[in-house]
């Protein structure tokens, strides 16, 4: 299941979009960047906010080390800037991290982790939560009674700090 970043991952998470206006463009630049093409310059602007906690920021960032947009590719990088933006409620990269994990891309393979952030991404009302949904029903599908048990608890533990 492939996803590309979507202009509306500028709402995702509390954190997703920088308050400061200089920031803000900031964002606008590099998000405008990657729009064009010019990835050397998207990731030039975005890195620094993605470090700052913009979780739209880290997921264009992560996005961009999945599929080698100005930097070589590198799926641990991205693995970890999707993590930085899911623990900060970004859906799409709740979802993204599920599908890493499902997949082994850039970590291990672990069915757990993967059903507890595509359970994280159900909760939005959006167009992600249909998505994620599906991807849960195809993860149960394949997991132990066990293994849901434990990707059920470990998205009860992440849910209860976000």
């Amino acid at each position: 299941m492939a996803l590309a970043v979507p202009a509306m991952a500028l709402a995702h998470g509390p954190e997703a979009i920088p308050d400061d206006p200089e920031l803000l463009r900031q964002y606008q630049a590099g998000f405008q960047a990657n729009q064009q093409g010019d990835y050397a310059t998207a990731h030039e602007k975005l890195v620094p906010l993605a470090e700052q906690g913009s979780s739209a920021a880290q997921l264009f960032v992560g996005f961009m080390y999945e599929n080698a947009q100005g930097v070589p590719k590198d799926e641990a990088a991205a693995a970890n800037w999707y993590r930085e933006a899911a623990e900060r409620d970004n859906m799409i990269a709740q979802v993204r991290l599920s599908i890493i994990y499902r997949d082994g891309h850039g970590m291990p393979r672990d069915s757990v982790k993967a059903l507890a952030w595509a359970s994280m991404a159900a909760r939005g009302e959006n167009h992600m939560q249909s998505i994620a949904k599906a991807l849960q029903r195809k993860l149960k599908a394949g997991m132990t009674v066990e293994e849901i048990a434990a990707g059920e608890q470990l998205f009860h533990e992440h849910a209860a700090k976000h």
